[in-house]
């Protein structure tokens, strides 16, 4: 049976990880609960819940590339550099543009997997392994403007500083479906997601007028294991080079 990772909103593909864990707070237990309705979007293919549950400054930056790709590409290289003028107006357009396409995107992959015969009888979220404490990019950088004898670090903060929250949790998945020679055939994944929150956001705008996060406090989001981890860092600088992972892998049931 041949699943594209690009179908699952969980890990197929596993980095490089470490069996290791790391004590975490009781914030960080409260991201399994969240993903445990995460986890009824994967079990029923709904993969358009799945990207409702998605990081929205990664939803956004999926949805900038899904615009771009109705560009010339002239044109949207003017535009990346700064060349090309854009409204607010024409910059809610264009990413609302991305969205909806985005939205069909995934929808169609999750038709495309039930009418393959696939079937996800299981998806378990265990404890969490790590949890770290971040600032986004303007928290930092701003902090590090004002520090003039090099004290600030990364992983000390004020009340009123910038802060999110990403947490490691281990995931299995079980599915089933039919396998090249027809018969069915069974396969167990263990993986990871990454839950993600803000907790203290800045008020302000970007260049475009868009909010600059676009997320509700203390929420948990959910970013696929399999996305690549210096996608992540664009996000949070602040994340450390090697971060605690669960181990990964399938085998076939019987």
């Amino acid at each position: 049976m041949k699943i594209c990772s690009v179908f699952l909103p969980c890990a197929i593909l596993a980095f490089a990880c470490t069996t290791a864990s790391a004590a975490v707070s009781e914030i960080a237990n409260s991201a399994v609960e969240a993903a445990r309705s995460y986890g009824a979007a994967v079990r029923s293919c709904d993969m358009g819940w799945a990207l409702d549950y998605m990081y929205p400054p990664l939803k956004r930056m999926y949805a900038e590339q899904f615009a771009s790709r109705g560009d010339k590409e002239a044109d949207n290289a003017r535009r990346i550099m700064g060349l090309v003028e854009e409204s607010p107006e024409q910059a809610r357009l264009r990413i609302q543009n991305g969205m909806r396409a985005l939205r069909e995107h995934y929808v169609k992959m999750g038709k495309q997997m039930i009418s393959s015969g696939l079937k996800i009888e299981s998806f378990t979220v265990r404890d969490p392994v790590a949890e770290y404490v971040l600032a986004p990019p303007a928290g930092m950088v701003s902090a590090v403007r004002k520090d003039k004898e090099g004290k600030v670090r990364a992983d000390e903060f004020q009340e009123n500083d910038e802060r999110s929250r990403l947490v490691v949790l281990p995931t299995v998945l079980v599915i089933s479906g039919p396998a090249k020679n027809g018969s069915s055939v069974r396969i167990e994944r263990r993986s990871h997601i990454y839950a993600i929150r803000d907790e203290v956001v800045r008020g302000g705008v970007d260049r475009n007028g868009l909010t600059p996060r676009e997320t509700r406090l203390n929420k948990w989001y959910f970013v696929d294991g399999n996305t690549d981890i210096n996608t992540l860092r664009s996000f949070f600088p602040g994340l450390p080079l090697h971060i605690i992972l669960p181990g990964g892998g399938e085998r076939v049931l019987r």
